[in-house]
């Protein structure tokens, strides 16, 4: 018997150390809006990943929408509901650019004063989509101006130093993400009780969010499952 529970020990220390590297996790987003209620479930989804991990994405998006009872289309022209999402941001939050500092910006907000003109990309993706569902311009195009200015910015925020930094120890990794979800068959009329938001067009919804996970040590690979999850979850918790 003294045998046999030897390698029990040993497998277990790997998956106690693993799993403790993980102090918290965290969902923020800019702002919450409710969607008007309708028996129309159609929806159209089309998320992009600008950041420096390309690992994370919303690929159980739209499971997490058919268990919903909604169906997810390939025609944007003929969904009821348009679903823009793009993860503009995944690496270290530092003590002068926290996270919520980051979602407080709002959707397609700057990253600080040296990431403004790079989000110009960002913009344009929201124009995407308007209460009509036209989708002007090609996929290729998404993001690409976003991508160029997070990257210069990025690399100025952690240093021009050609070395390899050291990974810190106590960390927040985050992954921030700009949604947005248009309603195509909007109509001006607005129910009593209810008031319309004067900078935005009507059946228009935008949020920034981002999720983050504070661990004792960088780990990039144990972060992108969890960061995954609850950005696809919070999207998919809007219907």
């Amino acid at each position: 018997m003294r045998y046999l529970a030897l390698p029990i020990v040993l497998l277990a220390l790997p998956l106690t150390a693993y799993a403790g590297n993980i102090k918290d996790t965290d969902l923020i987003t800019s702002n919450t809006f409710f969607l008007p209620p309708s028996t129309q479930k159609t929806i159209f989804v089309q998320a992009r990943n600008s950041s420096d991990n390309q690992d994370v994405s919303f690929h159980d998006l739209g499971s997490r929408l058919t268990a919903k009872g909604y169906q997810i289309i390939q025609d944007p022209d003929v969904a009821h509901y348009v679903v823009l999402a793009n993860i503009v941001y995944c690496n270290i939050t530092k003590p002068e650019m926290p996270v919520e500092n980051i979602v407080a910006s709002g959707y397609g907000g700057g990253f600080g004063s040296t990431m403004m003109s790079g989000l110009h990309g960002l913009t344009g993706m929201a124009s995407m989509a308007g209460p009509q569902g036209a989708l002007l311009g090609t996929a290729a195009d998404m993001g690409l101006s976003a991508v160029e200015g997070i990257g210069s910015a990025v690399g100025s925020l952690f240093g021009s130093s050609s070395s390899t930094p050291k990974m810190p120890d106590d960390v927040n990794y985050a992954c921030v993400a700009d949604v947005q979800i248009t309603e195509q068959s909007a109509t001006p009329s607005v129910p009593v009780g209810m008031k319309t938001e004067t900078d935005r067009q009507l059946g228009v919804y935008q949020t920034r969010l981002a999720a983050d996970v504070h661990q004792k040590k960088l780990d990039e690979k144990e972060a992108t499952p969890l960061l995954q999850q609850k950005l696809s979850a919070a999207v998919a918790g809007n219907f």
